[in-house]
């Protein structure tokens, strides 16, 4: 298992990388102000998501809608990926925009706890 150290660096070869994982990773490490574990942090994540108001950049639908916008590609590839692995249509409810903006910075938060040896 990776020390909070450890984690970190790994989180900023991530960051220079982009995408989502990028912005993943970054609020990642911001989290180390309020968590002594950055396994707590995506433990919290990963447990309550996005609708939680946790993560700062993805509370009100403008900032939902232009994360949407800017990563409509990377989303669409995280949707048919989840959608072949487990053989079921996703079903977005309420703002097709901000469901799909949540979806897809959690799913990344999976993958990337999964990269990181982080058990959640």
């Amino acid at each position: 298992m990776l020390d909070n150290k450890e984690i970190k660096e790994k989180l900023e070869e991530i960051i220079e990388c982009g995408g989502i994982k990028a912005e993943v990773a970054k609020e990642a490490i911001n989290a180390l102000e309020d968590y002594d574990n950055i396994e707590d942090w995506f433990n919290d994540l990963l447990s309550h998501g996005c609708s939680s108001g946790m993560i700062g950049g993805m509370i009100y639908y403008c900032d939902t809608h232009n994360f949407y916008d800017k990563y409509y590609n990377e989303i669409e590839d995280l949707r048919y990926e989840y959608e072949e692995m487990t053989g079921e249509k996703l079903h977005p409810n309420d703002d097709l925009k901000n469901w799909f903006a949540w979806f897809a910075y959690e799913e990344i938060a999976r993958q990337l706890a999964n990269e990181l040896e982080i058990e959640v």
